[in-house]
């Protein structure tokens, strides 16, 4: 019984054309996991009422946020609200330093509360392509299968 070589299976255009795909898939894919680096600050006072700190658009666009706040005050009375949880502070001649897990909501009840919010984050640009590289690679399998069994067929009647 005839054996074929993998230099005759890659004259099968299928089989070329579906590894291809499955090598391209592949890199698009290892393309996915990079990683960018996002930060945002703001500092400033804030006065008597309910104070949303941070950017709407850093706070959804990135992953996996790591938030520190610090709140300086000579004397204040403050909530710090996450979700649906309330912390209360009393600020006399004090610095305290949080770190939230969600972006903060200040409610200041008296006197005035200098802050400084500082939020870093993570973005992977091109992991929006790893769909792309998923049907890239099912197309690539339908094709290099076809193309080896075509192969087979063929080394099986003789003709390569």
């Amino acid at each position: 019984m005839p054996m074929g070589t993998l230099r005759d299976a890659m004259g099968y255009p299928l089989l070329r054309a579906g590894l291809i795909m499955l090598i391209l898939a592949l890199l698009i894919s290892i393309a996915g996991f990079y990683r960018v680096d996002k930060s945002y600050s703001a500092s400033g006072t804030l006065g008597e009422g309910m104070h949303y700190l941070g950017d709407d658009k850093f706070e959804s666009e990135y992953l996996y946020h790591n938030r520190t706040l610090v709140l300086y005050s000579s004397n204040a009375n403050l909530s710090l609200l996450q979700g649906t949880e309330m912390t209360n502070y009393t600020l006399v001649n004090r610095e305290i330093t949080l770190h939230p897990t969600e972006r903060p909501v200040i409610y200041v009840f008296n006197g005035s509360v200098n802050y400084t919010y500082s939020a870093t984050a993570v973005d992977y640009p091109y992991a929006v392509y790893s769909l792309f590289a998923f049907v890239l690679m099912l197309v690539g399998v339908v094709m290099a299968f076809l193309g080896y069994s075509q192969f087979l067929r063929d080394v099986k009647e003789g003709k390569k």
